[in-house]
């Protein structure tokens, strides 16, 4: 592939995952690891190597500008470091076993996690939409202080 239609190629993907990464806290798996194996020819394996090192960066600045935001209360901090500690050691491992997987095996892995997690999503999504109240009509507001 040409340098420069691989430059802009990987800036759409970086734009895209980004922006859905700061927006929905997804991209690393999610987006750039079909996008690694669709449009630049990456196996498997070598996509999620890959979108673990540009995660680093893209959940860095994710991270600072919600923080900015306000979205991290205090305890969010326990959270994020016990999580993090135990998610390194994991992450070790997981991708340890990547090595010991077809490209085919882990193809399928990945594809059945993404349709789990999205069946729940839509489920979920179904659920509060069902148990939310219906919209009701707002009535303008009468100013002149008359019932």
């Amino acid at each position: 592939m040409p340098w420069m239609s691989l430059l802009l190629l990987c800036a759409a993907i970086g734009l895209f995952a980004g922006t859905l990464s700061g927006l929905l806290g997804v991209g690393g798996g999610v987006i750039l690891v079909p996008a690694f194996m669709r449009l630049l020819g990456m196996s498997i394996h070598q996509a999620i190597a890959t979108s673990l090192c540009v995660i680093i960066a893209t959940a860095s600045v994710g991270s600072w500008k919600h923080y900015q935001l306000g979205h991290l209360p205090t305890q969010s901090w326990k959270i994020i470091f016990l999580v993090s500690t135990l998610s390194v050691v994991g992450s070790y491992f997981g991708a340890a076993l990547t090595g010991k997987l077809s490209d085919r095996g882990l193809r399928l892995i990945f594809a059945v996690f993404l349709l789990i997690v999205a069946s729940q999503m839509i489920v979920q999504a179904v659920r509060s939409e069902a148990m939310s109240p219906p919209a009701t009509s707002v009535q303008p507001s009468n100013d002149s202080g008359q019932p």
